[in-house]
């Protein structure tokens, strides 16, 4: 495992060395298991937590689920609480051109990183997906000439609709306390960026979860559909929030395996 910071330090847009226990944003790298020096797709793992902290259980075996599909894993330890928006994006955005930036040194596929996320982490993973940018040929930093448009996002019983009524109260509050939405160009509801060029998304909810409305994917899922973007989406009945890979879930533990074939039918 090989821990990368995604700027120089002291060049983190918005950063304040000042608050406490958080350091400037990093992802951990986990090349899959045996690979050599094959170029590999990588999976960026965006794990959950409401915007407050990244919780375990969507973290390594979170890793290990995109090693046993053969690609590399990649753990992003972006800003929360009392970060606020748009810093989480702005790490996410940096850690895929990262990846591109260093896909030869990292025996990474430039041309084919995921990003799954989780609960909030989901929210940031929907938002990566439908907010990029192919990156600026002119830049003087070399790793802003790399495009942060993901080749295909998975957002996982993901708060989609953050600043509305089907998303969740502490994931906003931690978020969006004090922020002026009117100053994005976007809104911070994924699926109302969804366009044509939005990447391949793979939605997955369970029907129960009492915490995140299975309505944020399938509402993501119908806006996909109308634009006439690649979408998949699985809604498993058993199983309430937070149930990770759905590994011990019955029925949800079908889900890394139908991942693996909706991403290597994009070439993964």
């Amino acid at each position: 495992m090989e821990r990368i910071q995604l700027w120089e330090t002291g060049k983190t847009p918005l950063f304040d060395p000042a608050i406490e226990g958080q350091y400037e944003p990093s992802f951990d790298f986990l090349p899959a298991p045996g690979s050599g020096t094959e170029p590999r797709p990588v999976v960026l793992i965006l794990p959950g937590g409401a915007y407050v902290e990244k919780v375990a259980h969507e973290k390594l075996p979170i890793a290990e689920s995109m090693h046993k599909m053969g690609f590399h894993a990649a753990i992003l330890d972006y800003r929360v609480t009392p970060y606020r928006w748009p810093a989480p994006l702005l790490d996410c955005q940096r850690a895929i051109r990262v990846l591109r930036a260093q896909a030869d040194r990292l025996h990474v596929r430039a041309d084919r990183v995921a990003v799954i996320g989780f609960s909030a982490g989901g929210h940031l993973c929907g938002m990566a997906g439908v907010v990029w940018d192919k990156g600026d040929p002119t830049a003087a930093d070399p790793v802003e000439r790399f495009s942060c448009r993901p080749d295909a996002f998975v957002p996982c019983y993901a708060v989609l609709d953050l600043p509305g009524t089907l998303g969740h109260a502490g994931s906003r509050e931690n978020m969006l306390t004090g922020v002026d939405l009117s100053a994005f160009p976007y809104s911070l509801c994924a699926w109302e960026n969804v366009t044509a060029e939005t990447p391949p998304c793979f939605l997955f909810h369970t029907a129960k979860d009492d915490l995140v409305p299975v309505q944020n994917s399938l509402r993501m899922a119908e806006a996909m559909a109308k634009a006439g973007a690649t979408v998949e989406l699985t809604v498993f009945p058993h199983g309430g929030h937070g149930v990770s890979m759905g590994l011990t879930t019955p029925l949800a533990n079908a889900f890394p395996d139908l991942l693996e074939a909706f991403l290597k039918d994009q070439g993964f």
